[in-house]
């Protein structure tokens, strides 16, 4: 019986066991308020790593993107800026060299004829002449040489300098001319002006880089002279007829220096090795010209002074296609 009671005393009551209970889950309370305090403490500290870190990040790119700025070149500096790819610097071929050849158009122009008739006193003394008219268009062959230098200026553009010459042949011009006069109803001449230039040229062209690498269009122009040349002319009497005389036969050759100019525009195309081919249009202006033919010598004709022919400018459409090398 004693040690049952003994045993009774051991064993704790209904209201013990709610207290220990009640204990125990404040302890697991303040736990795990421990526990996030020391969570979130931790995320914090992580926070404040992450933001120093980068701020040093920062600091260090700004760094060097302004070192990589300073030492690049402007167009490449730009693209940094605009947070745009950066474009490499264009390159030009340098030293060049290229033939072409082509056809085109001739406009006409206008033509005077001008000189004196040595009539005898007899039938009036002699007689001026000044014959008007305009020549006809006609097509036109060429095919020339150029020589250049050509350096890059930033990333797009390719400027060169160049001479050229070229000669156009193909152009024999022929006009009908009136010389109004009191002395006869009619005074008509036909002349035909074989002609031959040689064209020498100093351009500025600039060359555009593109998309395709291979490709390069350009523009360009220049002025210089030209060398027109006419060999055998004729100036037959149409009204009243002369059969068989040309009026320029003591001396049908004549020729002049005159003002040209062209501009012109086309692309080029990279074959590798320095080698490229090359297609344009080119207008090109020759200035007014003023010829000395011989004068008239038959025996049966009146002597006559030499006879002057006077050219307006003539406009060409010319269509060109050539290869180059660079050296």
């Amino acid at each position: 019986m004693a040690a049952g009671m003994a045993q009774a005393e051991t064993v704790p009551s209904n209201a013990e066991l709610f207290r220990m209970l009640k204990e125990q889950q404040q302890t697991i309370s303040e736990l795990r308020s421990e526990l996030k305090a020391a969570r979130q403490e931790r995320r914090a500290a992580i926070t404040r790593e992450t933001r120093e870190v980068t701020a040093v990040a920062r600091q260090a790119g700004r760094d060097a993107a302004k070192d990589a700025m300073a030492s690049a070149p402007p167009a490449q500096a730009y693209a940094m800026v605009g947070k745009g790819p950066a474009l490499s610097q264009a390159s030009g071929r340098g030293a060049y060299v290229g033939v072409f050849g082509g056809g085109g158009s001739r406009s006409g122009s206008d033509l005077s004829q001008l000189g004196t008739v040595f009539f005898i006193e007899a039938v009036g003394g002699p007689s001026a002449v000044n014959a008007n008219g305009r020549t006809g268009s006609g097509g036109v062959g060429f095919g020339g040489a150029h020589l250049g230098y050509e350096w890059a200026y930033g990333t797009h553009l390719m400027p060169a300098l160049e001479i050229e010459g070229f000669y156009i042949a193909g152009n024999d011009r022929r006009a009908t001319l009136d010389n109004p006069t009191i002395r006869l109803e009619e005074h008509r001449f036909d002349n035909t002006l074989p002609t031959r230039s040689t064209v020498l040229l100093a351009n500025m062209v600039l060359g555009f880089r593109s998309p395709y690498a291979n490709i390069t269009p350009y523009i360009g122009g220049g002025f210089g002279a030209a060398h027109v040349s006419i060999k055998g002319a004729t100036s037959s009497q149409l009204d009243p007829a002369e059969p068989g005389i040309n009026h320029f036969n003591s001396n049908p050759d004549a020729a002049v220096w005159t003002f040209a100019a062209q501009a012109k525009a086309g692309a080029r195309v990279a074959l590798g090795s320095g080698a490229y081919l090359f297609g344009e249009y080119r207008y090109l202006y020759i200035g007014d010209t003023s010829h000395v033919f011989g004068s008239t010598n038959y025996l049966t004709h009146a002597a006559t002074s030499p006879w002057t022919v006077n050219s307006g400018g003539t406009s060409h459409h010319l269509a060109a296609g050539g290869v180059g090398f660079n050296f």
